[in-house]
C-alpha cells in the first residue's frame, strides 16, 4: 500500500468503524471481523488481523 492508501484506509476506519465499535468488547469486534471474512472469501490473507489491530489501536489510543 502507498502512504496515501494507508491514510485513506485509516480515515475510513475512523469515520465508519470506530463510532460503531467504541462500546464493543474486543471479542465482539473479532467475531464481526470473522463473520465478514467468511462472507468475503476474496479478502487478502491477513486482512482481518490487520483491520482488528488498527481498530484496537484507534479505539484505545483515540488517535484517528
Amino acid at each position: 500500500m502507498t502512504q496515501e492508501e494507508i491514510k485513506e484506509f485509516k480515515d475510513t476506519i475512523a469515520k465508519t468503524i470506530i463510532p460503531v465499535v467504541q462500546n464493543m468488547t474486543e471479542e465482539q469486534i473479532r467475531e464481526i471481523i470473522t463473520l465478514v471474512e467468511k462472507e468475503h472469501e476474496n479478502l487478502p490473507e491477513g486482512f482481518g488481523n490487520m483491520l482488528y489491530e488498527q481498530i484496537l489501536i484507534m479505539k484505545y489510543n483515540g488517535r484517528y
